[in-house]
């Protein structure tokens, strides 16, 4: 029986929003010698109608959601492996969907190594012909779907699991929060991890959901030990600041991709 290849795994950090960040973390990621993991570190950043069709503001602020040609200079280009920087595109129809590609592509060329797709009901549309045609338009971009609350919500896992058998993507997240915080259910999440699995879709999984040092172990340490290869993606609890200024804490996101590493290490021994 031939062994399934899947696509290399990735701790997340999503709302990078500064060249700075990134550098941050590519140092982190040399100091705790990650390249042993088999992992890399997805820098998300974040994209929607309003940031990068409309060019303003939205009411996350630009700290977390850069404004127009500011995500030019979100992430670097960065070729040790260690790092890949991803949007996490969230667009609202198929016209600002199209538009968004282009706009961001044109942005972030220089640095960008996939897209996360959000928000798409892509369970209930066919979104094969606009994904096929993303990579025909960019064949050296991977793509990630996101399986949000209203997807986990409306279909069960082996109806997500189906619809991915068709799909030309390469890593779904399944993701609850969206970024909020709110913490996994890792009953819930686990079916649908494991549907991808026992069908042997030959893509990646990732989970998500208020992710932070201090539960890593707890949440995602099993499904770890269970699934391997496992990526995970964290947000809302990394940032610090009120409402609508909120900053990234650079403190919070050394503590949790450590965390990260040593969960990995304790799973795959």
């Amino acid at each position: 029986m031939t062994e399934l290849i899947r696509p290399q795994p990735y701790i997340g950090i999503s709302g990078i929003a500064r060249y700075e960040q990134h550098e941050d973390i590519v140092d982190l990621a040399i100091r705790e010698r990650l390249d042993l993991l088999g992992y890399f570190i997805m820098i998300g950043v974040q994209a929607t109608g309003k940031t990068q069709v409309l060019d303003v503001p939205n009411k996350r602020g630009q700290m977390w959601h850069p404004v127009g040609d500011t995500i030019a200079e979100a992430a670097g280009n960065e070729d040790s492996g260690l790092t890949k920087p991803y949007i996490h595109a969230f667009f609202d129809g198929e016209t600002e969907l199209a538009q968004g590609v282009i706009n961001v592509m044109r942005r972030t060329r220089h640095y960008v190594r996939g897209f996360q797709f959000n928000g798409l009901a892509w369970v209930d549309h066919d979104y094969r012909p606009f994904l096929h045609g993303f990579k025909e338009d960019y064949p050296d971009q991977s793509i990630i779907l996101q399986a949000g609350s209203l997807t986990l919500d409306n279909h069960s896992s082996s109806e997500v699991a189906a619809s991915l058998e068709t799909m030309p993507v390469d890593y779904m997240l399944v993701d609850p929060s969206g970024g909020y915080g709110r913490e996994m259910d890792v009953t819930r999440v686990r079916s649908y991890v494991d549907e991808v699995y026992q069908r042997q879709i030959p893509i990646s999984v990732g989970v998500s959901g208020g992710l932070e040092a201090q539960n890593v172990e707890e949440l995602i340490g099993p499904l770890m030990g269970e699934y391997p290869g496992l990526s995970c993606d964290a947000e809302g609890r990394l940032r610090k600041g009120p409402e609508g200024l909120t900053v990234l804490d650079m403190e919070a996101v050394e503590a949790y991709i450590i965390a990260c590493k040593e969960t990995i290490l304790r799973h795959s021994a």
